[in-house]
């Protein structure tokens, strides 16, 4: 982890495991965080996209962060906002510092399409509202709104933010925003496909999905691009391309629980909108996963 950002490394975007009815289990979640924690994850990030957040009520919310809390000990969790409304997204907000949270990830207000100074008053209401740190969540190609990278950097002059998990393909974009703002906040690639290319642009870590499975590898393609060794880090990216192809060849978070599964760990299933995976994917990814698993337990760091 870097010693400039408190929150840097790989951070674990993980899923809300399922009982049958749809309701939140428990001990899976507890399993597997304290497995990641075990394998040297950075810190976890239940309720994001890949956690469900939209889907669960809110009350489960609050069990899915009680639960990682207890789960993760001493390592960062940070979860995450994606209500598009201001009085859902404080009072979510601050049930989840109630209950322990330090730091929070807030997806960019969606739905209005507001301008960047109403971005800025959305996270300065924020900010003022809740005693935690804030890392930005921008994902334009879900949201349609995109922070602009002079926004990002008032954001880290006037508020709370810390950070911001990058999810625009938008390189040009992330590079300026780097310029501005890399040594104000950490910048997290939230794109695991050009992850080491972040890191190349300033990025100190991410918060991605597929590390649910690898974290090790994760763990060392990190470790190589931020020790300069790019080419290699590249290089054993690529080797990850047929797993990440795999888990986003339909929509998260349904394949990462089909791999969970397949690795022992019953998360159950997703809820509506979302559909299973298919039994073309369980095919596929039953033949990747093991070798994914053998090839992670080998990973060192540097």
């Amino acid at each position: 982890m870097s010693k400039r950002h408190p929150y840097a490394g790989i951070l674990t975007a993980v899923p809300t495991p399922l009982d049958g009815e749809g309701r939140f289990r428990r001990g899976p979640l507890v399993e597997h965080i304290r497995n990641l924690v075990a394998q040297g994850t950075d810190g976890v990030v239940p309720l994001g996209g890949t956690g469900e957040y939209t889907a669960l009520t809110a009350a489960e919310r609050l069990r899915v962060v009680e639960t990682s809390l207890e789960a993760a000990g001493s390592v960062p969790v940070i979860p995450g906002i994606l209500s598009p409304g201001l009085g859902d997204a404080i009072d979510n907000a601050k049930a989840f510092v109630r209950a322990g949270a330090k730091a929070l990830m807030v997806v960019t207000p969606y739905y209005f399409r507001p301008t960047q100074d109403g971005i800025v008053d959305y996270y300065k209401a924020l900010s003022d509202a809740v005693d935690a740190d804030i890392i930005l969540y921008e994902i334009p190609y879900r949201t349609g709104v995109s922070l602009h990278f002079e926004t990002v950097s008032r954001l880290a002059d006037m508020t709370r933010v810390v950070g911001i998990k990058a999810c625009n393909p938008d390189l040009a974009q992330q590079m300026r925003a780097a310029e501005l703002a890399k040594d104000k906040l950490a910048i997290l690639s939230g794109e695991e496909d050009v992850l080491p290319l972040h890191v190349a642009m300033g990025a100190v870590g991410g918060i991605i999905s597929s590390s649910n499975l690898v974290p090790r590898q994760w763990s060392r393609v990190l470790t190589l691009a931020m020790n300069g060794k790019l080419d290699e880090a590249v290089a054993l990216h690529a080797t990850l391309r047929p797993l990440i192809d795999a888990i986003f060849s339909e929509p998260n978070p349904a394949p990462i629980k089909a791999a969970l599964t397949l690795q022992g760990l019953d998360f159950g299933d997703v809820l509506p909108p979302l559909k299973s995976a298919s039994e073309a994917l369980k095919t596929r990814l039953a033949t990747l996963i093991p070798a994914f698993v053998a090839r992670d337990a080998e990973q060192t760091t540097l």
